[in-house]
């Protein structure tokens, strides 16, 4: 009977620390954030009002505080954060406003060379090379541009219209980004006719020469191993480490073992929104859609983490072996101790 009470004290504390104590760590340590949907513009537009409202509150607690200089300080927060509600609300309006059902693929074809996109990328399903070699790139923008040949597949068109029309605003770096330090990639101004249609074109065209289907290693070479290295599976980033790591304000971290430290949860939300989870951060939007993002995260599972089916069968093996164990000495027990009463 001792014994039984020990093992039900021991239950108890244990699920106390396991659904008490752990998740309220776990909330404080990373705080709640809206799910990937891969509705960038809802999610953007939401964030932005989350945002907002918690600078509102910030205010408040300053005013109540009578502290001068931290009211001033939450006063302009909180005006940085009705100017990027006003952004973004304005940004998505226009993305949502262009008919990509009407885009023509033998137009943008022309368009990519009338507006300058071939000025930097490459795009090889075209037969039309970069311009400069990868290292030679990644010293002049900061970072390799991207060849375009696989774009409509890593990207929804509506994102990838978003990425076409503004980038530093679709990626979410124009807090980075300024008139005095401008983004590598400019702002889309057309080639002299309708803007949105040109857009929509544009995404057509991408789209049109898109592969069906992409293995998850190559989605994740071209979504990621422009800045990142995945050692554990010899691949690595394809420009000048130096110039990444003063475009990006640090060297960004090797992936091979990234599955192990951060959860599937948290890199589905920072792929997604990197803002989100890392405010401030000098990362990237990735963006991807839900496919090309689940590959991605599928590739590092394998890299970094290919025992997991394993590691989870053998535990279960473990815990029955013990259960088994268990009741053997359960029963041992009562079979020698019988003998004493």
């Amino acid at each position: 009977m001792k014994e039984l009470k020990a093992f039900i004290v021991v239950v108890i504390v244990t699920g106390i620390i396991y659904w008490g104590v752990e998740p309220y760590a776990h909330s404080v340590l990373n705080p709640h954030v809206e799910p990937a949907n891969f509705d960038f513009a809802k999610e953007d537009v939401n964030l932005a009002k989350t945002n907002e409202q918690a600078a509102n509150k910030a205010l408040e607690a300053a005013k109540a505080s009578g502290n001068e200089d931290i009211i001033k300080s939450a006063t302009k927060t909180l005006n940085d954060t009705k100017a990027n509600l006003d952004k973004y609300t304005a940004f998505w309006n226009d993305i949502n406003s262009i008919d990509l059902a009407k885009g023509d693929a033998a137009k943008g074809a022309e368009l990519v060379n009338a507006a300058g996109c071939t000025g930097c990328h490459g795009i090889k399903t075209a037969n039309i090379p970069a311009p400069m070699d990868d290292r030679s790139a990644s010293e002049s923008f900061g970072v390799t541009p991207p060849d375009l040949s696989d774009i409509g597949y890593l990207y929804d068109p509506k994102f990838l219209a978003a990425l076409i029309k503004d980038p530093a605003i679709a990626l979410k770096v124009s807090h980075k980004f300024n008139d005095n330090n401008p983004f590598p990639m400019t702002a889309f101004m057309g080639a002299g006719g309708d803007l949105n249609a040109e857009v929509a074109d544009l995404v057509a065209y991408f789209k049109s020469i898109a592969p069906k289907e992409m293995s998850d290693k190559e989605v994740f070479v071209n979504s990621c191993s422009r800045c990142h290295d995945m050692k554990y599976a010899n691949v690595f980033t394809n420009g000048n480490k130096q110039s990444i790591a003063a475009y990006l304000g640090m060297t960004p971290p090797d992936l091979s073992m990234y599955i192990r430290s951060r959860s599937n949860d948290y890199l589905n939300n920072f792929i997604n929104d990197t803002q989100k989870m890392l405010p401030g951060t000098a990362m990237p939007r990735v963006g991807l859609n839900e496919k090309a993002q689940s590959q991605v995260i599928s590739y590092m599972e394998k890299v970094g983490d290919s025992k997991k089916a394993e590691r989870e069968t053998t535990s279960l093996y473990m815990m029955g072996y013990f259960l088994i164990l268990g009741i053997f000495a359960w029963a041992w027990k009562r079979k020698i101790w019988s003998k004493l009463h």
